[in-house]
C-alpha cells in the first residue's frame, strides 16, 4: 500500500498542476518562504514542513507552526527567543511530530504521515510588533494495494469473480474489462467504504459466462494521482472435479477404485492435482502432481516421508509427481489414455481395515480450488454376501488397471503429456506439461 502527499493548487478547480501557494506580509527586514518535502511521501515515512526567514533575522523572535482547524488551531511547534529559547511541540501527538528552530529556519517533521494530516499549515513569525506568515495546504492521497482477483465459484456455466483492495484515498474508481478491452463494470456489484483510518476499501464481484472471455481484468484508479493498479485473471481454463460415487465399499484383501475426474474445456497453464486422506487428527497427502507449462519446477513436492529421489521421474522440467513412500505399493493413479481423458482416479491395492476413511481428490489453479470427498467403507469377505443388497450406490472393484505409481518409469511420464488439451487461441501457452 502506498500513500502520498500532494501540494494542491490555489485554484484547483481550474488546474490540476500541483504547487505551493503562499502569502507574505512585506514588512520589516525579512520575508518568509514555506516548503513541504518531499512533494510525495509514502505513508509511514516522514514529511518535513520548513519555513525559511530571508533577510535580516531579528534577535527577539517568536516562531510558530500550526495547523488551521475549524474550531481551534493546533500547534505543531512554537519557539520564543525571549524566554530562554522556549520550545513547545504538539502535546497531543508529541511522539509523531518534532520541531526545531535555528539559523533562520523553522522545521517540523511528521512521522508517520496519515490521511488526517491533510489541511492548511501556517508558519508565523512575530518580532518587535511585526507579524509575517506563509501558508501551505496539503492533501494526502492514498495509492492502495494491488487488487486481489479470485474466482469464487461456478454455477450453471457461469463464474463469479471477486476483486478486493484497500488503502485508497480519495474514493477510487473501479473498472472491469474483458480480453478485448470492453468495459463490463455495469455488470458488477461494487462496495467502497472507509476503514478506521479514513482509507477506502474495495469489494467488487462480477458474474460472467465461463465462455464470455479468455481473461477478465479488474482495475482500481486513484483519480487525484491519475495512477492505477490492474489485475488480470484467465477464466478460459476453468475446471471442476466430479465422481460417480461418494461412498465406496471395499472388501479386505481386494482392490478398490476411488473415482475422480477432471472436467475442463481448456487446461490451465499450471495446476496441482492431489489425493489425500483426511479425518480427526489425520490429513496426509498420498499423491501429488504439479505442472507449469511456463516455469520449470524444482523440488516442488512435500519434503517429509517422500519417495526416494530415484522414484521421482520428472516429465521434463515442467512437472513433478510425488507419492508418499508408505503408499508406494498401496496406491496407484491412472495414467496413459485414462489420465489424458481427465481420469485421475486412485486405486488402493490389498484393502485393509485401516484403509477405511475419507479421501479427498482436489485440483488447484489460478487461485481456484475444487475438491470432492469419497468415503471408503471396509468389510470382510465373509460379510460380502450380506452387504450386496445395500451396495446399489457403491462400487467394489473395477477391471480397469492403472499403471504403476511409485517407483515411476520414464514411459509413464511420457503418457502424461496426453492430458494437455488443444488450447484456444488466447495467447496462454498450454502446449505440453511434459
Amino acid at each position: 500500500m502506498h500513500m502520498g502527499i500532494k501540494i494542491l493548487s490555489i485554484s484547483t478547480v481550474f488546474s490540476s498542476v500541483p504547487f505551493i501557494y503562499y502569502m507574505n506580509w512585506f514588512q520589516g527586514d525579512f520575508t518568509l518562504t514555506a516548503h513541504v518535502a518531499p512533494a510525495v511521501v509514502l505513508v509511514g515515512q516522514a514529511m518535513t514542513l520548513s519555513c525559511h526567514l530571508i533577510g535580516k533575522v531579528p534577535a527577539n523572535i517568536q516562531v510558530h507552526w500550526y495547523k488551521l482547524e475549524r474550531n481551534k488551531n493546533t500547534t505543531l511547534y512554537f519557539y520564543n527567543s525571549t524566554e530562554k529559547g522556549t520550545e513547545l511541540g504538539w502535546a497531543g501527538d508529541r511522539h509523531r511530530i518534532k520541531g526545531r528552530y535555528g539559523n533562520g529556519v523553522i522545521m517540523v517533521k511528521l512521522l508517520p504521515v496519515q490521511v488526517e494530516d491533510s489541511g492548511r499549515y501556517v508558519c508565523a513569525v512575530t518580532s518587535n510588533g511585526v507579524y509575517k506568515e506563509d501558508i501551505v495546504q496539503v492533501t494526502v492521497p492514498g495509492f492502495g494495494s494491488a487488487p486481489r482477483l479470485t474466482i469464487e465459484h461456478q454455477q450453471n456455466n457461469s463464474i463469479t469473480l471477486r476483486c478486493t483492495s484497500q488503502g485508497w484515498y480519495p474514493k477510487p474508481e473501479v473498472r472491469w474489462t474483458d480480453s478485448t478491452g470492453h468495459k463490463i463494470t455495469a455488470m458488477a456489484e461494487t462496495r467502497i467504504q472507509k476503514d478506521v483510518t479514513d482509507l477506502y476499501q474495495i469489494h467488487s464481484t462480477l458474474r460472467v459466462a465461463d465462455t464470455a472471455s479468455d481473461t477478465i481484468s479488474c482495475t482500481i484508479r486513484n483519480p487525484l494521482l491519475k495512477r492505477h493498479h490492474k489485475k488480470v485473471i484467465a477464466i478460459s481454463g476453468f475446471f471442476d472435479v466430479e465422481a460417480e460415487h461418494g461412498i465406496i465399499t471395499a472388501v479386505t484383501g481386494e482392490n478398490a477404485i476411488l473415482p475422480c475426474r477432471l472436467i475442463t474445456k481448456h487446461l490451465p497453464p499450471s495446476m496441482e492435482l492431489q489425493w489425500r486422506k483426511v479425518g480427526p487428527g489425520k490429513n496426509k497427502t498420498i499423491y501429488l502432481y504439479l505442472y507449469d507449462a511456463i516455469s520449470p519446477l524444482v523440488n516442488s513436492y512435500p519434503q517429509d516421508d517422500k519417495c526416494s529421489m530415484s522414484y521421482l521421474s520428472p516429465n521434463g522440467v515442467n512437472s513433478r509427481e510425488w507419492l508418499r513412500k508408505k503408499y508406494e505399493k498401496k496406491a496407484e493413479v491412472f495414467k496413459g489414455k485414462e489420465f489424458g481423458k481427465g481420469n485421475i482416479s486412485l486405486k488402493l491395492n490389498n484393502i485393509h481395515v485401516e484403509d477405511k476413511g475419507k479421501y479427498v481428490c482436489s485440483a488447484t489453479a489460478n487461485s481456484f480450488h475444487r475438491e470432492i470427498i469419497t468415503e471408503v467403507l471396509v468389510i470382510g469377505k465373509k460379510g460380502l454376501e450380506l452387504e450386496k443388497a445395500d451396495l446399489s450406490n457403491s462400487i467394489i472393484l473395477s477391471p480397469q488397471e492403472p499403471a504403476q505409481a511409485c517407483p515411476f518409469s520414464t514411459a509413464h511420464f511420457i503418457a502424461l503429456s496426453i492430458i494437455v488439451l488443444k488450447p484456444p487461441n488466447n495467447g496462454i501457452s498450454t502446449s505440453s506439461i511434459g
